[in-house]
């Protein structure tokens, strides 16, 4: 009569990914490193990922602040909308108007 049931072998095997326990120990783990390969913390790195980082984070702060002068001078100009005024549903249809 054959089993139904899978072994706890193949039940482990399947499972043991899943598992929290397993998880923390597979994290905790330093990775092996090879005879020829130097120790880390020896050398210092430099990144050219980290110098486009920096400049698209100015690039964005400078656009952030351009932004916010362009819709304080537009909000200046137009005054304040009342919500659910009948300027702010023209506002609303203008700008879906422009999206399309």
């Amino acid at each position: 009569m054959p089993i139904a049931f899978p072994g706890t072998g193949v039940l482990y095997s399947s499972f043991s990914s899943s598992n929290p326990v397993t998880i923390l120990q597979q994290k905790t783990q330093p990775p092996l490193r090879s005879k020829y390969e130097a120790r880390s913390e020896l050398y210092g790195t430099w990144s050219v990922s980290e110098d486009a980082r920096a400049k698209a984070n100015q690039l964005s702060n400078k656009a952030v602040n351009e932004f916010d002068k362009a819709s304080a001078a537009a909000q200046a100009k137009t005054g304040q909308i009342e919500m659910y005024s009948p300027k702010f549903y023209a506002a609303c249809t203008f700008g879906g108007l422009l999206a399309c």
